[in-house]
């Protein structure tokens, strides 16, 4: 994940254009469009002006080899988009497995950064599973995922592998913060082998 990503996210999910950052921040339009495009890499002062003009600073952490919930959101979108579904699934469950292998705070900071918004209900299935491992942490939710809500009355199933599979999840055994939202995937699907 590069500062660029982290402040390419925060403008999208912010609904702010470009034209504002670039009056905000007093960088051009232009340049904020090639950097966002990978055309042209900010120098450090460029990106704390744009960040300041989004509202987010950087904070260097350790995130003892696991990979945040913005950086698996968007990993989990690509493949989506190109129809890997088993590898979609595959990434799910290993936020799953990063976000279990740590200490509570780093679970938060792992959560903190809002993923980009994709329209699709991984989304919501990203949002249950940050709420998932944080509560049962007891540690704080960040804001973007009580924002996700999902819709319980249409409910939505990953397709695990290449094909899909006859056997559907047992609504049972599937934990509130996934329920809430019309997502099912089992708890013991959370767990890893």
């Amino acid at each position: 994940m590069t500062i660029v990503d982290s402040l390419r996210r925060a403008r999208r999910n912010s609904e702010v254009s470009l034209r504002d950052v670039a009056q905000r921040s007093g960088v051009g339009e232009t340049n904020l469009s090639a950097i966002e495009h990978d055309r042209r890499t900010p120098t450090t002062a460029t990106a704390e002006r744009v960040a300041d003009a989004l509202g987010v600073t950087f904070v260097p952490v350790s995130v003892r080899g696991r990979t945040p919930a913005a950086l698996s959101a968007a990993a989990i979108a690509a493949a989506d988009d190109s129809g890997d579904h088993r590898l979609a699934y595959r990434q799910f469950i290993q936020l799953a497995d990063d976000l279990i292998a740590v200490d509570p705070v780093t679970r938060v900071i792992l959560s903190a950064e809002e993923p980009e918004r994709t329209g699709k209900r991984w989304d919501d299935a990203v949002a249950a599973l940050v709420e998932y491992r944080l509560t049962e942490a007891g540690a704080p939710l960040p804001a973007w995922v009580t924002r996700r809500q999902g819709n319980p009355d249409v409910t939505w199933e990953p397709q695990r592998s290449s094909r899909p599979l006859p056997i559907r999840a047992d609504t049972e055994k599937v934990a509130d913060p996934f329920r809430r939202r019309g997502i099912l995937i089992e708890e013991n699907e959370l767990l890893s082998a």
